[in-house]
């Protein structure tokens, strides 16, 4: 993908560092760390923690989940006493260890306080990032800095970023799509295969003995299931939760990303931006309404919050007609979860303090926060139009 040819050469391309609503105080019943990680997930990192430990996964509290490749800084929360050491280093010398050693893939936490309740997703105000844009040749420099004068105007239209669809895998193609249906079979081998090739392979002996080498256990204990006669509905429930209901955050984020873009589509003059399985973002060039438009929320269904912008209400009602939802399955409970709940999204983000730090030919280093959820590489795509 074009974007990538310009971020993420190596981690320390990509910083990430949480800007928290946590108060830290001298006394609590739980532990703050700091947790500071390279080219490894946040979740990836709690579960070692975790593991490694010997203490309960679900008493480690965060406050979101921060890019794999990068060098990345958040706060985490388990209560007192778990973790007795002040200090720890980990690496992965193809296998995760305690300990400070030269690794690819690495990370460290470090005692800093107290509090009073545990860390919950969203309990941040912000993340900062310092990104370094690389191959900046001249026409590029071009399309940033007067990309940039649009965001400055008007901040950039709120769309779900790449890591949002990492249970995508082809185009236009969702679990959920199936699970919708009832057709567990089919959800399940997209989820394995993808699209293209659940045709190739369509018995699950075959399957689980080609993917076995790269599958998590949970992965195998569902496909050993199948492989013994458990319904594939029960065998779905074997994914863990935060993986089952992923499936519907992707879905619900692509119908977000499609109104939003149909709504400036039909509204404000705009440029196309390629995105990943060839969808397309739309992003505005000017907003003339814009003290309008920057307090507009767009709801993800509307049961709850139904729109009283009459366009907005239009959009919705054609993507959701041609993407063939219907409102039977809002608030839908199945496979022991409930999917496509309403809520509301801001369409726009301003970025805070936004500057560059630093300049050369062939790079350019630049500084910003955004709110909790919101995209560095949306912003990315605003400024350089890849």
């Amino acid at each position: 993908m074009k974007l990538y040819s310009h971020i993420k050469k190596i981690p320390e391309d990509f910083v990430v560092e949480e800007v928290p609503a946590l108060k830290v105080v001298s006394e609590g019943a739980f532990d703050v760390f700091i947790l500071k990680k390279r080219n490894v997930s946040t979740l990836e990192a709690v579960r070692i923690i975790s593991k490694l430990l010997k203490f309960s996964l679900k008493s480690i509290g965060f406050a979101g989940l921060k890019d794999k490749y990068a060098v990345t800084t958040q706060y985490i929360t388990v209560p007192s006493g778990k973790i007795t050491e002040e200090k720890l280093s980990f690496y992965n010398d193809g296998r995760w260890r305690v300990g400070k050693r030269q690794s690819n893939s690495s990370f460290e936490i470090k005692f800093i306080g107290k509090s009073k309740k545990p860390l919950t997703i969203g309990n941040i105000y912000g993340n900062k990032f310092t990104i370094k844009i690389r191959n900046f040749e001249k026409s590029m420099r071009e399309k940033f800095y007067r990309n940039l004068q649009t965001v400055k105007l008007y901040g950039f239209p709120n769309y779900f970023g790449e890591q949002r669809f990492g249970s995508v895998k082809s185009r236009d193609d969702f679990v959920l799509r199936y699970i919708l249906k009832g057709d567990f079979v089919k959800a399940l081998k997209v989820y394995f295969l993808g699209k293209e090739k659940i045709d190739m392979l369509t018995d699950w002996q075959n399957i689980y003995k080609i993917l076995k080498p790269t599958l998590e256990e949970y992965e195998k204990d569902l496909l050993r299931g199948l492989l013994k006669g458990l319904p594939a509905e029960k065998a779905f429930r074997i994914l863990p939760k935060n993986i089952r209901v992923m499936f519907n955050f992707a879905f619900q984020s692509y119908l977000f990303n499609r109104i939003l873009g149909e709504y400036i589509l039909n509204k404000y003059p705009y440029r196309q931006v390629p995105f990943i399985n060839n969808w397309k973002l739309y992003f505005y060039l000017e907003v003339p309404d814009f003290e309008y438009f920057k307090n507009l929320q767009i709801p993800y269904t509307g049961k709850d919050l139904p729109p009283e912008d009459s366009l907005l209400k239009k959009v919705m009602k054609k993507v959701f007609k041609e993407e063939k939802v219907t409102p039977s399955v809002f608030d839908m409970e199945i496979a022991g979860m409930k999917v496509m709940t309403d809520g509301q999204r801001k369409a726009v983000v301003i970025p805070e303090n936004f500057k560059i730090v630093s300049k050369t030919k062939k790079d350019v280093t630049i500084q910003f926060i955004l709110p909790p959820g919101s995209y560095a590489t949306i912003l990315l795509r605003a400024l350089l139009s890849v």
